[in-house]
């Protein structure tokens, strides 16, 4: 009897972009193998893996990275990101025996990982072949932050052995460079089409069908705004898909609304964000405008910006700006620019090829 293939992916959770660039490429996988087996570990919230992933997976709540500590959701905590790593590559060696183990127990015919690199050093140990997905890696994220702290290099070293273990790094646009690693390839971009719900949220929320919808979301991460100081908004009205403090008579909480995160996305005429890359191609592939309040020199975010810069709309928003809901100008200036033509994410479909090759 022929045994159904078996994938385990190892998801991180730190934010949401890395359940967003996974889930699809799961989804279309199990389309063509409607026999594949699925197991996903990540901290990510189940709820938010079960309205990505649209067939039958089973989750195991545990992590495999914790990617950078975090003050809040666009400023990076260096001293705490830095002693987490020292403390995990003091015990290299045991903990990927530990995982090693722990992956044995599953029985995977293949491990993707997106993109902890404790994962791919355990599945080299465990001898089951791997694939890692992510327009990151840890170790060019942890040498932009920690370089110059003592023993880092020794750190990233480990890191990259660890992600050059995989038989491919597949790295859908817009992506890093990462010229550390040699096993990588290059695939189109990853992101999900919504559907627009745009006339039924404004018909519930008694709103003039000529509002601006305006979706704010700064992804997994908290980031406090007391939006009781901001003033009205002037002809839009802002969906909050974060938790906010005091209110607001043109703020809705979007969880009130029981419409899942994309189709908001694809209703609404703006996105209020820090440059992720779920929200990006999500944004591209869905014809949303941005507006993007900038992280504390996070490297990714030039490379992000720049490619959403020429497939789609996007003017920056300063962090007071967004603090004090002064975001009338900047949305004129977004909407005033010509529209584009969503994109194709066409990446999907390049990496279900590699992973179904393998499997």
């Amino acid at each position: 009897m022929k045994i159904a293939p078996h994938l385990v992916a190892d998801v991180s959770g730190h934010g949401f972009g890395h359940v967003a660039m996974t889930a699809p490429v799961l989804n279309e996988l199990v389309r063509r193998r409607p026999d594949l087996r699925i197991t996903v570990r990540s901290s990510a919230p189940e709820r938010l893996l079960r309205e990505h992933l649209h067939g039958p997976f089973d989750h195991l709540p545990v992590a495999h990275d914790f990617g950078m500590a975090m003050v809040h959701a666009l400023e990076i905590d260096v001293p705490a990101s830095f002693e987490r790593y020292r403390a995990l590559h003091s015990r290299w060696s045991a903990a990927v025996d530990a995982a090693a183990g722990a992956l044995r127990e599953l029985e995977p015919t293949l491990l993707l990982a997106n993109v902890p690199y404790l994962s791919l050093a355990a599945a080299q140990e465990a001898g089951v072949p791997a694939v890692a997905l992510c327009c990151l890696n840890w170790a060019d994220i942890f040498e932009h932050y920690c370089g110059d702290l003592p023993g880092t290099p020794a750190i990233a070293g480990q890191m990259r052995s660890a992600y050059a273990s995989a038989r491919v790094f597949l790295a859908p646009d817009p992506s890093m460079p990462m010229p550390g690693l040699h096993n990588v390839r290059r695939i189109g971009p990853i992101g999900r089409h919504g559907n627009d719900r745009r006339s039924e949220l404004c018909r519930r929320l008694g709103l003039d069908p000529a509002t601006r919808l305006v979706l704010l979301s700064l992804g997994g991460v908290p980031f406090t705004i007391d939006i009781a100081r901001w003033p009205r908004l002037d002809g839009a009205h802002m969906l909050a898909a974060m938790t906010l403090e005091g209110a607001h008579p043109d703020v809705t909480d979007a969880r009130t609304l029981q419409c899942s995160h994309i189709d908001l996305l694809a209703s609404c005429d703006a996105v209020v964000t820090k440059p992720g890359y779920g929200t990006v191609t999500e944004a591209a592939v869905n014809g949303t405008p941005m507006l993007y309040v900038t992280r504390d020199g996070w490297p990714e975010e030039p490379h992000l910006v720049e490619w959403l810069s020429r497939t789609g709309r996007c003017v920056s928003l300063s962090r007071t700006a967004l603090v004090e809901g002064t975001i009338a100008e900047p949305l004129a200036a977004l909407l005033d620019r010509p529209r584009a033509a969503p994109i194709d994410p066409d990446g999907i479909a390049d990496a279900a090829r590699v992973l179904l090759e393998l499997l």
